[in-house]
């Protein structure tokens, strides 16, 4: 490659950086006007994750017309309408939620503490319902709420972003006791990317290879587990086995 040729990228890159930026910002002035003029409840729930969908589905239109990013979702489509249900994945990025959210309108996602408490974008994801993770006993009663209003609750078990190159991390077992207490199904969710950007340790103003390729695909479909401790680890060990051989 040329030294034209990676400055031109590089300028790709940094701009498209900027235009990120100013959609996050038109994102939380959406979310700033909802809260102030909706009551807290499934109504604004509903409209909040409406506006986020949107908004993300924005980001990731202009990064593909951008070069940056090149995403295969059709495996998708067969969910986006799908209600009641559980969704776990692997956690390769911190681009994989947006994209998540650009495909799936009825997400709900389950987040680190850190992240809903920040004030611009955790206000936006509290607007849409999502879940702060301090411990298991605080999630499961407003991630029971939320999938009885009919939404996708997605959760990343391994608790944190993987490394590029490693192994996932041991699966977090909130995920088996929300199914078990809502006796709803769990369907699995396989994301690959050739890309290590935003995965653990990569700061998100350095240039990675472009573009960016990512695949979600969709994997084995788990029933509801009945409610005894067996059922439950039966479950957990089933989707982190299945998870670490398709990551090996």
């Amino acid at each position: 490659m040329s030294l034209f040729s990676k400055l031109g990228t590089s300028l790709r890159f940094y701009a498209s950086l900027a235009v990120i930026g100013i959609i996050f910002l038109a994102l939380d002035a959406g979310s700033f006007l909802l809260r102030h003029t909706l009551p807290e409840g499934p109504k604004r729930r509903k409209i909040g994750q409406a506006w986020l969908c949107f908004m993300a589905r924005l980001a990731v239109r202009y990064l593909e017309a951008a070069g940056i990013l090149e995403c295969d979702l059709a495996e998708l489509n067969t969910l986006k309408n799908v209600p009641n249900i559980i969704l776990v994945a692997n956690h390769p990025s911190r681009l994989d939620s947006l994209i998540l959210a650009s495909a799936l309108p009825h997400l709900v996602c389950v987040t680190k503490a850190s992240i809903w408490e920040r004030p611009t974008l955790g206000s936006t994801l509290r607007t849409a319902g999502y879940i702060r993770h301090d411990s298991l006993l605080r999630l499961i009663g407003p991630a029971s709420e939320r999938l009885k209003e009919g939404n996708q609750l997605l959760l990343f078990p391994e608790g944190t972003r993987s490394r590029a190159g490693t192994e996932p991390s041991p699966m977090q077992p909130g995920f088996a006791a929300i199914a078990q207490r809502t006796r709803l199904p769990v369907q699995t969710l396989l994301i690959k990317t050739d890309s290590p950007y935003l995965s653990q340790g990569w700061p998100f103003l350095k240039q990675p290879p472009l573009p960016m390729r990512y695949q979600i695909q969709t994997g084995p479909h788990f029933p509801a587990p009945a409610r005894d401790e067996a059922s439950g680890r039966a479950l957990l060990e089933a989707v982190e086995s299945w998870l670490k051989d398709h990551l090996a």
